[in-house]
């Protein structure tokens, strides 16, 4: 495996006004505390650790209709998408610990910059795709996807704090994996847009490994893809390049753990570079 493949750089985005929940800026420490450095380090990946982005609320950030914190959200995933901008130049794989699930925006946003040609794996419960006119809570925690789809830019008023963003993403370019909670606007977002995803009931009935068959050959188109699963952790990932001795195709993703306060578990995204397939 080359050198650049193994490179992780880890972020901390202690951030929580995605959210009301209080507790969700804990998952930096919480999940340095656990020893995912060591743990990265034992398995030969050479870590950087660009420390924990500092966010400041925006003054009089008063509701965008019901959306809470627009302009707070917006600036804090601007910063942070310039940040993990700069570690996929570095030649790292992005680790991003947050944090909620709003980050999502900055993150991937990010790593669009620099490798626009990629596509999405969202392990959660939920789908995160609501859209500031259809979100019942205001909660930029639950729209992050909106912000990001192609197919939704027409759809989207102009939020005070959002203008930097660049919708990155098509419908072909992302699957869902373990969804059973969505709204009933988002699941017509899905239908519509003929986005592929597998409920939790299917990731039951199939099991995880041919879920992320099914995934990787909708994603990639087919290609032959060496998958390396961590028991350690709540989904397969991989971020090796492919080896001159190896007939197996392998990838290179961006990780994002947000953190979830109330059950006191990380859940995550990948971004796949399909340019830097093999």
């Amino acid at each position: 495996m080359s050198s650049k493949a193994k490179s992780v750089g880890i972020i901390g985005a202690p951030f929580s006004k995605g959210q009301p929940r209080g507790g969700v800026e804990e998952g930096p420490a919480a999940l340095r505390n656990a020893g995912l450095a060591e743990k990265l380090k034992e398995q030969e990946c050479d870590v950087k650790d660009y420390g924990n982005l500092s966010f400041a609320d925006v003054p009089n950030d008063t509701p965008f209709q019901i959306v809470k914190n627009p302009r707070t959200v917006g600036k804090a995933n601007e910063q942070l998408a310039e940040v993990v901008a700069e570690v996929k130049k570095d030649g790292r794989t992005s680790l991003l610990l947050g944090g909620d699930h709003s980050l999502a925006i900055g993150s991937i946003s990010g790593h669009a910059k620099v490798h626009p040609d990629l596509c999405v794996i969202w392990v959660d419960a939920h789908s995160d795709i609501n859209t500031p006119l259809t979100t019942t809570t205001g909660n930029l925690h639950g729209q992050p996807v909106s912000f990001l789809m192609k197919e939704l830019k027409g759809k989207m008023p102009d939020i005070p704090g959002f203008s930097w963003v660049t919708p990155c993403l098509s419908a072909k370019d992302i699957v869902y994996i373990g969804l059973r909670d969505v709204d009933p606007g988002e699941h017509r977002i899905l239908k519509d847009l003929g986005i592929k995803f597998f409920s939790m009931t299917e990731v039951d009935k199939l099991g995880i490994a041919k879920v992320m068959e099914e995934t990787l050959s909708y994603l990639i188109g087919g290609a032959p893809l060496g998958i390396r699963h961590n028991g350690s952790q709540s989904i397969p990932w991989e971020n090796t390049r492919r080896s001159k001795s190896d007939s197996e195709y392998c990838y290179c993703i961006n990780f994002v753990l947000l953190w979830s306060s109330s059950r006191g578990q990380s859940q995550g995204q990948l971004t796949v570079n399909k340019s830097e397939l093999f």
